[in-house]
């Protein structure tokens, strides 16, 4: 990992600095990022192929033992039924049914061997692409699939199957709070040659929690996660489960969700489970209908609520989201949000010492946001814009101005 985040410093060195004063020096350049950038890549996938392999080859030699040793308790049992045979003279009829039932039985059994077959279709996409309108999306649900690629929001995020290293700097200015700037890490690897559709993860990694892996925190909330996913499909529900850590603190989580398509809109219902010795239980729904608005546009509602157990109240939200693609590589979105709690507990006044508190039921935040996002020099090289406006309750609704400005690096096996 060290060695591919000071190869990612240096090529970021080279994107800010890579003036030249000559055209054969910015070839030189360009050539050397590309290649750089290829290596790291390469690298990524070849350490997934390996674990992946690995893995794989485990579970066959596991499985292959349970059988083998089945097997042998089966050859024992007919061995022991031919010396029956061999004892047993007056009763020739019986001894040719015993043999012959515990011979088919033996052959069922020691032909038994893990054999390749086809994966079971997941909940994961097949191909999802990166892009609004880089390949032709033939139905409704290839279009929100690629939008929500494109714009890599966290319903994406849960379900893509590449193998990747995402860098993303950020910075986020507002009129009301203090700013914050940040480098967070998200990659993933599934493990796509074993039956178990398995899928290493690791979240929430920052330049400032990136010591805390495996370490126990106060602030445990901004530990970076690291677990595995495991998914299977049950009839129309299609689930995904969860184990890992959070710092030093285990957690196990569940996922379900089940499409529903109409003849106009599409219809993805998603309940989240989990369960940590930090947070104890939390659970959250998501409800998003999709539809078509017009040539590469579509529109979102989505409707959320949450809870956990050791906060009052529960969280409830609705959002409107438009997505657009204005060309090829670029997307442009507008969205409108309302946010709310049953028991919504904000400060009175923040100069009087301890805290005054009170409880409000209601929203108590209202946001308006714009976002523009496009892919500027390279492939792997995107650029996110997103000024926004909130009137939260903390504030008595006065207006906050707020902009996150991203720039998201891609390593990996990616579309």
């Amino acid at each position: 990992m060290s060695i591919i985040l000071r190869h990612i410093v240096i090529l970021s060195l080279l994107v800010s600095f890579s003036k030249a004063n000559t055209n054969s020096t910015i070839e030189n350049e360009s050539n050397y990022i590309d290649q750089t950038h290829k290596t790291l890549s390469d690298t990524i996938v070849k350490w997934s192929d390996i674990i992946d392999t690995m893995v794989s080859d485990w579970i066959k030699k596991y499985e292959t033992n349970t059988t083998t040793e089945n097997n042998e308790s089966n050859i024992s049992t007919t061995e022991n039924n031919e010396t029956n045979i061999t004892t047993v003279d007056n009763n020739e009829t019986n001894i040719t049914t015993v043999i012959d039932n515990n011979e088919t039985n033996a052959t069922i059994d020691l032909n038994y061997l893990p054999v390749q077959r086809k994966p079971a279709v997941t909940n994961i996409p097949k191909k999802s692409t990166t892009t609004v309108a880089s390949v032709p999306q033939n139905t409704l649900e290839d279009r929100v699939s690629s939008a929500d690629a494109f714009f890599q929001n966290d319903k994406y995020l849960d379900e893509t199957e590449n193998t990747y290293i995402r860098i993303r700097a950020e910075s986020y200015l507002q009129s009301k709070d203090s700013h914050d700037y940040d480098l967070n890490i998200r990659a993933q690897m599934p493990f796509k040659k074993s039956r178990k559709h398995l899928k290493i993860f690791v979240e929430n990694f920052t330049a400032d929690n990136a010591s805390d892996i495996l370490q126990d925190e106060k602030d445990d909330d901004n530990s970076p996660d690291i677990g595995l996913h495991y998914f299977k499909t049950l009839k129309v529900i299609k689930s995904r489960y969860s184990i890992g850590l959070s710092g030093i603190d285990p957690f196990v989580k569940a996922r379900f969700n089940m499409p529903i398509k109409t003849d106009q809109w599409l219809i993805d219902m998603v309940q989240l489970l989990q369960y940590s010795t930090d947070d104890k239980f939390e659970e959250e729904t998501n409800i998003y209908f999709d539809k078509e608005v017009g040539k590469k546009s579509l529109l979102r509602i989505q409707l959320y609520r949450s809870t956990q157990e050791e906060i009052a109240g529960m969280n409830y939200a609705l959002s409107l989201i438009y997505y657009q693609s204005l060309k090829k590589h670029t997307g442009f979105g507008f969205g409108q949000s309302f946010y709310g709690n049953t028991k919504y507990e904000y400060t009175v006044d923040n100069s009087i010492d301890p805290l005054q508190t009170k409880q409000f039921g209601g929203i108590n935040t209202y946001i308006t946001s714009v976002s523009w996002r496009t892919n500027i020099w390279r492939k792997w090289f995107f650029a996110e814009v997103r000024p926004s406006v909130s009137f939260e309750k903390q504030y008595d609704y006065d207006p906050n101005y707020r902009v996150r400005v991203f720039f998201d690096f891609y390593f990996g096996r990616f579309n």
